[in-house]
């Protein structure tokens, strides 16, 4: 009887471990800032805001350079709407990594953040005007004057 007890015991705690330790602990939280791009209410049954910041730098993947975007689900509608407002300007954001996705929680990002598991924005540190590119930042340009004729 007690062995029985026991392993009832144990289908019920290892499931239980289970799903808090991949769905509910947070795997990491930090800072991201960057130039909000974009926020919107997304789902077909449990609707969140999911948010993109266009981050300084590039990334690598898939054989291809590409722009650092950090995707996200905001916490709620308070902060989407102080990321709402702030679209086009420079945001420094708190966010929390959980290991896997609960769709209530918003979307998942796996193909598209470096890091995989679904972030979660919970708050909004700081907001400043977007800064203008420096010279270096533009790509070059090759005007009609300076063209380079081939000699023949």
């Amino acid at each position: 009887m007690k062995k029985v007890l026991f392993v009832c015991l144990l289908l019920l705690i290892f499931p239980a471990l289970y799903v808090y330790w991949y769905y509910f602990n947070i795997y990491s939280d930090g800072d991201r800032e960057g130039v909000m791009m974009k926020i919107s209410r997304k789902g077909d049954i449990f609707k969140t805001y999911e948010g993109e910041i266009m981050q300084p730098g590039f990334r690598s993947g898939g054989g291809s350079i590409n722009s650092n975007n950090f995707k996200f689900t905001a916490k709620d509608e308070v902060v989407s709407k102080k990321l709402s407002d702030a679209t086009g300007k420079t945001v420094k954001v708190h966010y929390v990594q959980y290991r896997r996705t609960l769709p209530w929680r918003g979307e998942n990002y796996n193909a598209d953040n470096a890091e995989t598991g679904q972030y979660v924005v919970d708050s909004v540190l700081e907001v400043s005007a977007a800064p203008a590119p420096t010279q270096s930042q533009l790509p070059p340009m090759m005007l009609p004057s300076t063209a380079v004729t081939p000699s023949k």
